[in-house]
């Protein structure tokens, strides 16, 4: 396994946080997780992108919300969903350290509105007139987004652009759409 690669998209007048986005390397595969904006709504979802780096045809699958052990029940390939019955399982151990990943991750960078001590994240939004939304990235993590567009971005030193155009050709969020 290689080390998390992390892609944050932010509109600081509007939706907020647009997507958040970790993944791994597995050999040919790509496991993650993601959550951002879609209709309203904040889904995330953990995701593997399957012979991503092969020659062979790749194959998406994504769970359903954080839901790791109900297996993976959505294929995106065609970028439209497509609902798995039965869901594929996730292996054992890569539930493991998905859970893991996206753990550390949102505890580092992201906080939800209502979290319980969540006040000085407030505090430090409503000090920059920036918008609590459902899903937010943590106040001290801001100054780290390339504020130069609209969207402000963060992409982390290795993070593998290819791979986020493959997600946002298919995924259910917003972002990438327009």
């Amino acid at each position: 396994m290689k080390i998390p690669q992390t892609f944050f998209a932010f509109t600081p007048r509007g939706a907020g946080l647009m997507c958040a986005v970790v993944y791994i390397e597995a050999g040919k595969d790509v496991y993650g997780w993601w959550i951002g904006h879609s209709d309203g709504d904040y889904p995330p979802a953990f995701f593997k992108l399957e012979n991503f780096f092969s020659p062979r045809t790749t194959s998406f699958f994504a769970t359903e919300g954080s839901d790791l052990y109900g297996g993976w029940k959505f294929d995106y390939s065609s970028g439209k969903p497509k609902r798995i019955d039965p869901a594929l399982p996730v292996e054992e151990d890569m539930c493991h350290e998905l859970e893991r990943l996206q753990g550390e991750f949102g505890a580092e960078w992201l906080f939800f509105d209502g979290d319980e001590g969540s006040e000085g994240e407030v505090e430090a939004y409503r000090h920059q007139d920036l918008p609590v939304l459902g899903v937010n990235i943590k106040g001290r993590k801001l100054n780290k987004l390339d504020k130069s567009d609209v969207v402000w971005t963060c992409w982390s030193k290795d993070f593998d652009r290819d791979i986020l155009d493959y997600l946002t050709a298919r995924w259910p969020l917003e972002y990438g759409k327009e």
